[in-house]
């Protein structure tokens, strides 16, 4: 895996001494006739250059020992995110097939992966083994599947790292198979390396150092010396030192020996982590002279002693009163100064008390300890639900943050808690208001709660204990289902389990809200506006159509308070597929229903159960059908930063085209759209507003718009364009709409002028609208659409039905025609083209999941921006992790052909991928967006990825039915 880059700089090593020449070996004659003198080589020279022959005659016989580990960790876990990577490990027991690796190759959590030999045979591989703090782990592989080569296992060796030996460092090093890199042992007592925070760090052992250059890909690699046997593991170095780590194989071999053998590899903690301390610093600790001399006499080579570094709270140390600073001198009667005798006699003793003696500020203490099983501290289960992952809080955590070993750690938090970042480390203290000690609490709670119902969650960083956060969340039981998963080392897999959650309720209780007054007389009748703002959030469970966010919110408005109707902007709900929520007054959050988005226009319509709300203080706008006109007069009500109602009075500046740049991947944006601007520049300071008239009555509403993935920008959309969807709904009927399928900008009457239009058609322009001289262009036309056969881009609109287009409001005849007849300018000619309408569907209507990527068919965003549709199957996107990512599916590759099957759509390649076995290769056929093809084989894996579909189903609550694969 990747070198670290950034790690402590505690325990940096002294610099390496350089041997001085001796000066008798150095010519001072200078210069002879008989030519130069040259002065012989050092010893170590001259060794080096005997011992080449035999270092390639090593290096050659342990090719076939050295693999390439191929592997995902498909569920994010402790402090491992979820990911592919490429590593390196060695055949330690050829007729087991036992791999030796690094723990933080295998990892904590799930794991996937594949041993590629030197001959690239490829078999699959499954854990055995991961040591609880050390960073070593073992695979295993079935030896019967290697057909061609010859395995070859290397012999550890840890009693032949010697300080001053020629190494060689064989590896996948940077990607490349079987790179040698030389090195040389400079410290076998080194401290354990400290990789920063967050991440795997080894405890209680020594280190091997080394000067020599490795990077991604060498992780697990062996250290060979020259007669070719392994005296230490590859584990992580300063890149920018050329200085890197080896884990010592004391414990490794142990742990070998006790696996062939058939018993269980028992590890011991006392909770409390040691690290080594010369004898000069162990003097300022306060180690008496005379302990010094007498360790000194038992053991002439040791340099130093253990002293404790951290006590875990309430763990076995602290309560039997070890403390930071206490130098370790004896336990059970036995000196210790060395990790591995240290950590056989927890091995050994697990379940029973130790007699630990240690010298603090100069005077003997001692203390006995329990021994706990290392095993039982590490988390072995771990639960998901909507991206979110918990298990237990690790060994690893608590001793890097110093926290007591219990409580519900949050290693992803998903769509679960989307304001934390991943990076956080969150632990759940409690849920609604039942404390949080450990991952059963957090399922029993979680079981408990309905769905949509609102969960009190008081969370803290663990990077900052002192200060807790509280929340309130809904879990949505469509799309968070809860599964726990459970590691089974017999299987090398984690076993899943769903775990049923409580059903809704369904008694409601109304509760009464109130809204707060806007009693600025200068609002005069829109004051009554604030009274039908309310907030809405959206949580998007799956994300496509190039929308990677996962959580948005702003206001809306209440448009019809007896049917709970509330128009919200599209860039607060940009798909179809989500959970939505509203909250009135700032008191009461209800969940809502998608009802209709609008196809081109900035808004969306959604509704709530009225019967949520009692009857006091809510209100609905009235919406004016009045266009609005340069210069008059507008009452914009919105909230200031306080969250207060505020008025601002201003006048209408100008109706124009809002223009938004099309963006990759395709996204949704609003188009074919006029847009109020205000003079106030003020308004700009604003997301959100309604903008009443001299009666109260909306004409504008100010929302933001989504101009990028980040950027948004507000702007006024008249409330004519929403009226005849509003009316609809109103009416009780599903709104019809119909589209023409293009996207049209401005185009000035001179740049028309070139593209051959005539005087006659000018003047006729001019005095038709004197005011708003302007035609339009065809900037995109959707593919697969019927205007696709007959309109092109950069052909200029001059009639609709035989009416000149001089607004871009023009267009909305297409929302209710099956037909419209165009007049267009194209080649310097008009020509009248008769182009069909296609019905509008809602969005998207089916999505398959499979191998941890997302397909649909081609959305609206895709196909006007696309200049080739190659297939009805669409990669939409591909989650970390999966065998998707790993095989370099990518997200906007299109679908072709799946093990030689045309897949032309999303209902055949659902077929196909149906009927491929678990755990073989599937050879799928992509072109990219830029129209390159290839070819990939996707190995499934179907225990961590099912293949499932979600369809548009309204005979569902949430609109939507989930169908996962057996």
């Amino acid at each position: 895996m990747e070198s670290v880059n950034s790690l402590s700089n505690a325990d940096m090593p002294p610099p390496i001494k350089r041997q001085r020449t001796n000066p008798s070996m150095t010519d001072h004659e200078g210069d002879t006739v008989m030519g130069e003198h040259i002065a012989p080589p050092l010893i170590s020279e001259v060794t080096a250059i005997q011992d080449v022959p035999k270092w390639q005659e090593t290096t050659e016989a342990s090719f076939n020992g050295i693999v390439a580990v191929r592997f995902t960790q498909p569920i994010a876990f402790d402090t491992d995110p979820a990911w592919n990577m490429v590593a390196t490990g060695f055949i330690v027991d050829a007729q087991r097939g036992i791999i030796l690796t690094n723990r933080h190759v295998v990892g904590g959590g799930p794991f996937v992966g594949e041993a590629v030999m030197h001959d690239h045979e490829v078999v699959e591989v499954q854990t055995i083994y991961r040591d609880p703090i050390h960073d070593f782990g073992f695979l295993r592989f079935d030896p019967s599947k290697i057909k061609y080569m010859k395995l070859v296992e290397i012999p550890l060796a840890p009693e032949h790292a010697r300080v001053g030996i020629d190494v060689r460092i064989i590896g996948n090093d940077a990607g490349e198979k079987l790179s040698i890199l030389a090195g040389s042992i400079s410290r076998i007592d080194r401290n354990v390396p400290s990789y920063g925070y967050m991440t795997y760090n080894d405890l209680n052992s020594f280190y091997l150092q080394s000067a020599s250059f490795l990077s991604g890909g060498s992780s697990g690699s062996p250290v060979i010396d020259i007669e070719g046997r392994a005296v230490g593991l590859q584990a992580g170095g300063r890149t920018h030192e050329a200085t890197n780590y080896f884990f010592p194989l004391d414990r490794v071999k142990r742990a070998l020996e006790l696996i062939q053998q058939g018993y269980p590899v028992l590890r011991g903690s006392i909770q409390t982590r040691f690290i080594y301390n010369a004898f000069d610093v162990a003097q300022k600790l306060g180690l008496p002279e005379e302990i010094e001399a007498m360790v000194r006499r038992m053991r002439p080579d040791d340099i130093g002693m253990l002293v404790v570094a951290t006590v875990l709270p309430e763990g076995p140390g602290a309560k039997s009163g070890l403390e930071e600073g206490d130098i370790l001198l004896k336990i059970n009667g036995e000196v210790i100064t060395h990790f591995v005798a240290l950590e056989d006699l927890l091995d050994n003793n697990i379940g029973k008390y130790i007699d630990v003696t240690v010298i603090r500020g100069g005077e003997t203490i001692e203390a006995n300890v329990a021994v706990q099983d290392m095993h039982a501290l590490t988390p072995s289960r771990l639960v998901t639900f909507g991206g979110c992952v918990v298990h237990d809080l690790s060994y690893q955590l608590a001793y890097s943050y110093t926290l007591p070993l219990r409580g519900a750690f949050m290693t992803s938090t998903g769509k679960f808690m989307p304001f934390y970042d991943d990076n956080d480390g969150v632990i759940v203290d409690s849920i609604d208001d039942k404390p949080v000690n450990n991952l059963d609490d957090f399922i029993a709670v979680l079981r408990t709660i309905p769905d949509h119902e609102p969960l009190p969650i008081v969370t803290y960083s663990i990077s900052d204990v002192h200060t807790k956060r509280g929340e309130v969340v809904r879990l949505s039981h469509q799309w968070n289902t809860i599964r726990m998963y459970t590691r089974n080392d017999s299987t090398g897999l984690w076993d899943c389990q769903k775990i049923n959650m409580c059903p809704r309720p369904v008694n409601i209780s109304p509760v009464n809200v109130r809204f707060p007054t806007l009693s600025d007389p200068r609002a005069g009748k829109a004051a009554e506006l604030a009274k039908t703002i309310v907030t809405v959030f959206c949580v998007l469970p799956v994300p496509i159509e190039g929308i990677s966010k996962e959580y948005l919110t702003d206001y809306g408005f209440i448009a019809d308070v007896a049917r709970g109707l509330v128009v919200v902007s599209r860039r607060t709900i940009p798909l179809n597929i989500c959970d939505l929520y509203i909250v009135l007054a700032g008191l009461l959050m209800v969940p809502a229903k998608l009802r209709f988005l609008h196809p081109t226009h900035n808004f969306a319509i959604i509704q709530y159960d009225p019967k949520r709300v009692g009857d006091n203080n809510v209100y609905q706008a009235t919406l004016s059908s009045r266009l609005p006109k340069q210069g008059d007069a507008a009452h914009m009500v919105t909230f200031n930063s306080l969250g207060n109602p505020m008025c601002l009075n201003t006048v209408v500046s100008d109706m124009a085209e809002i223009l938004i740049a099309a963006r990759f991947p395709p996204r949704w944006r609003c188009i074919n759209t006029e847009t109020v601007h205000f003079e106030s520049k003020l308004a700009g300071d604003f997301r959100f507003g309604l903008v009443g008239d001299e009666n109260g009555h909306v004409q504008t509403i100010w929302m933001p718009f989504m101009r990028s993935h980040k950027v948004t920008a507000a702007a006024g959309l008249p409330t004519r364009a929403i009226l005849p969807v509003l009316e609809a709904l109103q009416q009780g009927q599903t709104p019809s709409m119909r589209r023409l399928n293009i996207e049209v900008k401005p185009v000035s009457l001179t740049n028309a002028r070139a593209c051959g239009l005539s005087l006659s058609r000018l003047d006729e322009i001019q005095q038709a609208n004197p005011d708003r001289c302007v035609l339009f262009r065809i900037e995109g036309v959707e593919l697969l659409s019927k205007a696709h056969e007959v309109l092109r881009p950069l052909d200029i609109i001059i009639s609709i039905n035989g009416k000149l287009m001089q607004r871009i409001d023009d267009l909305d005849q297409q929302y209710t025609n099956k037909s419209l007849t165009l007049v267009i300018l194209r080649d310097k000619q008009e020509k009248t083209v008769v182009v069909e309408t296609t019905e509008y569907d809602g969005g998207t209507r089916k999505l398959v999941f499979w191998c941890g990527a997302v397909f649909q068919a081609p959305y609206t965003a895709l196909l006007l921006q696309s200049s080739k549709v190659p297939s009805g199957v669409y990669c939409s996107n591909v989650a970390t992790g999966s065998p998707a990512q790993q095989y370099e599916l990518a997200p906007t590759y299109w679908i072709t052909n799946v093990n030689g099957i045309s897949t032309p759509d999303l209902e055949s390649f659902e077929r196909v991928v149906r009927a491929c076995p678990d755990n073989t290769y599937v050879r799928v056929k992509t072109i990219s967006y830029d129209n390159e093809p290839c070819v990939l084989s996707i190995r499934t894996c179907y225990h961590y990825w099912p293949t499932s579909t979600l369809s548009k189903d309204s005979a569902f609550e949430s609109n939507w039915h989930s169908s996962e694969s057996d």
